[in-house]
C-alpha cells in the first residue's frame, strides 16, 4: 500500500487504540496489572522541570511527544475505567443471582 488514505490511516490507528485498550482491561484484571498500568498512567515521557530547554518555540518533536504522552496516558484511563465496569457489572451481577 503505497500511498494509504487519511481515512485509512484514521481507522487503522482506531483499530490500534480499541485493540490496546481492550488488551490493557484485560491485565487490569489482575491486581498486579492494574498497579502496573496505574504507574504507566503516572508516568510522563515529556520532559519537564528544564530537563531540555525547547526554547521560545518548541519544534515538532516536542509536540509529537506531547501528543503520545497524552494517547498513552488516554489508553491507560480507558482501560482503566472499563476495567472497572467489568469488576461492577460482574459484582452487580452476583448480588442478585438467586
Amino acid at each position: 500500500m503505497p500511498n494509504p488514505s487519511p481515512e485509512h490511516l484514521e481507522g487503522r490507528l482506531n483499530a490500534h487504540r480499541k485493540l490496546f485498550i481492550a488488551l490493557s482491561a484485560f491485565i487490569a484484571e489482575s491486581a498486579e496489572g492494574r498497579a502496573f498500568l496505574e504507574r504507566l498512567g503516572r508516568d510522563s515521557e515529556t520532559v519537564s522541570d528544564h530537563e531540555e530547554d525547547p526554547g521560545v518555540e518548541p519544534d515538532d518533536g516536542f509536540a509529537i511527544q506531547q501528543i503520545a504522552d497524552d494517547e498513552m496516558q488516554s489508553i491507560v484511563k480507558a482501560a482503566l475505567s472499563r476495567a472497572a465496569a467489568a469488576k461492577s457489572e460482574e459484582q452487580r451481577r452476583r448480588d442478585i443471582a438467586p
